[in-house]
C-alpha cells in the first residue's frame, strides 16, 4: 500500500512539473491567453481531485497579474479546499486566505461573489475564535457583520447573507452579539421571503419554544416547500424523534431532488447518535451505511464523493469492519488527495463555479 501511495504522489508531482512546463510554453507563445480561461481550468482541476495542480496554475496567472481578482478568489478557495484535508494548515493559513480574498474585493469592489466568500471566511475566523475562546472574538464578529453588510449594500436581496448576519448577531453580547440588530435583520427577511424569514425567526427563538411546532405552523402556510420540510425534519432529529425526522427529510428530497445531500445529514446524525451507545450503534449504523450508499448513487462531484468515502470509513469503523476502514480511506484519498478530514459537510460555497453567485448557507451554530 505504501508503495502504491508513493507511486501516486510521484505521478502527481510529475503532473505538476508537466503542467508548469506546458503553461510556460503557452505564456511564451501566446501573450493574449485569456487568464479567466486558465482560472476555469484550475477550477476544473480542483473539482477532479487535483487541487495542488490547480494552485500551481493559479500562481502562474497571479504572477502575470497580481491584481487579477478572479485568480485571488480562486486561490483562496483552493487553499481552503486543501486546508480541509489538513486542519492545521487550514487554521494556520486562514489569515492568508483572508488577505487574498480581501485583495480580490479591493481590486473588484463591485463583485458580490468575492464579498460573500469574504464574509464566509470572516465567519469561519470568528467561529474558530469562539471555539478557542480567543479574547478578540468579539472584534472578529464586527468584521463578519461589516463584510455581510457590504454584501447587502450591493445586493439587498441576498438572503443568505442576511441570514448569516442574524446567526452571528445572535451570539451572546459578551461574544460580540447584538440581539436587537439580529432582530432587525430577521424582520427584514420576514418581509422579503417567508421561508428565509422563518429561518431567521427560529434562530432567535428562546430555547423553551417547541421548534417542531414552529415548523409545523410554517409548513401549514407553505405546503410542500422543500426548505420547510427540511427544517421540520431536522427539528424532529434534534428532539431525537428519528422516524419523524427521516420522514420529513425524505419528503424534502422528493419535493426537491437537488436536496439529496440531506442523505449525508441523515448518515451523520446516525453516526453522532450511535457514539457511546452500543444499542444505537447496532440500530443506526447499518442505516447510516444505506444512506451513504444512496448518496453515492447520485454521482456527486469528486470532492464530495471523496468526503463520502471518508464518512463511510467512520461507519465501517463503528460496525467493527476494521479491514474495510482503510480501504474506504484509500478510496477517498485516491479520488481527492485533499479530502476533507472534517465530520461536517464541506462548505458548498467552495464548489460553485468561479463566476457563479453562491446561494450556500450552512449553520455555524448547528451540526446540520
Amino acid at each position: 500500500m505504501k508503495t502504491k501511495k508513493a507511486f501516486i504522489r510521484h505521478l502527481n508531482v510529475l503532473y505538476v512539473f508537466i503542467l508548469v512546463a506546458v503553461l510556460g510554453i503557452a505564456v511564451f507563445s501566446c501573450k493574449k491567453t485569456n487568464p479567466d480561461n486558465r482560472i476555469q481550468q484550475a477550477y476544473d482541476l480542483r473539482m477532479n481531485g487535483n487541487a495542488d495542480s490547480a494552485l500551481v496554475l493559479l500562481d502562474v496567472v497571479l504572477a502575470e497579474d497580481s491584481t487579477n481578482a478572479l485568480a485571488l478568489y480562486e486561490i483562496a478557495r483552493t487553499m481552503h479546499h486543501i486546508g480541509l484535508g489538513n486542519p492545521r494548515q487550514l487554521f494556520g493559513g486562514l489569515g492568508d486566505m483572508q488577505d487574498l480574498i480581501g485583495k480580490a474585493v479591493e481590486n473588484d469592489p463591485d463583485n458580490v461573489i468575492y464579498k460573500f466568500y469574504q464574509g464566509y471566511l470572516s465567519y469561519l475566523g470568528a467561529y474558530i475564535a469562539f471555539m478557542q475562546q480567543q479574547p478578540d472574538a468579539s472584534e472578529k464578529v464586527k468584521d463578519v457583520v461589516e463584510v455581510y453588510e457590504s454584501v447587502l449594500d450591493q445586493k439587498p436581496d441576498y438572503n443568505e447573507a442576511t441570514l448569516y448576519l442574524v446567526e452571528i448577531l445572535s451570539v451572546p453580547k459578551n461574544m460580540g452579539g447584538d440581539s436587537l440588530k439580529a432582530q432587525e435583520y430577521a424582520n427584514k427577511l420576514v418581509e422579503m421571503d417567508a421561508v428565509f424569514g422563518a429561518k431567521a425567526t427560529e434562530l432567535l427563538l428562546p430555547d423553551s419554544v417547541n421548534r417542531v411546532e414552529f415548523w409545523h405552523n410554517v409548513l401549514e402556510a407553505n405546503q410542500g416547500n422543500a426548505e420547510v420540510l427540511e427544517q421540520l425534519g431536522k427539528a424532529y432529529l434534534y428532539k431525537d424523534s428519528v422516524n419523524m425526522g427521516i420522514k420529513y427529510l425524505e419528503e424534502a428530497m422528493k419535493a426537491d431532488p437537488e436536496k439529496d445531500i440531506l442523505l449525508m445529514d441523515i448518515a451523520r446524525f446516525y453516526l453522532m447518535s450511535s457514539r457511546g451507545d452500543s444499542l444505537k450503534t447496532e440500530l443506526f449504523l447499518p442505516d447510516a451505511e444505506i444512506m451513504v450508499n444512496r448518496y453515492l448513487e447520485t454521482e456527486p462531484i469528486k470532492p464530495l464523493k471523496a468526503y463520502v468515502y471518508s464518512i463511510m470509513a467512520w461507519v465501517k469503523d463503528g460496525l467493527g469492519k476494521t479491514e474495510e476502514v482503510e480501504i474506504m480511506r484509500d478510496m477517498a484519498t485516491e479520488i481527492d488527495p485533499n479530502v476533507s478530514k472534517a465530520f461536517g459537510l464541506p462548505p458548498l460555497v467552495l464548489f460553485a463555479s468561479p463566476e457563479e453567485i453562491s446561494h450556500y448557507y450552512g449553520y455555524f451554530s448547528r451540526p446540520f
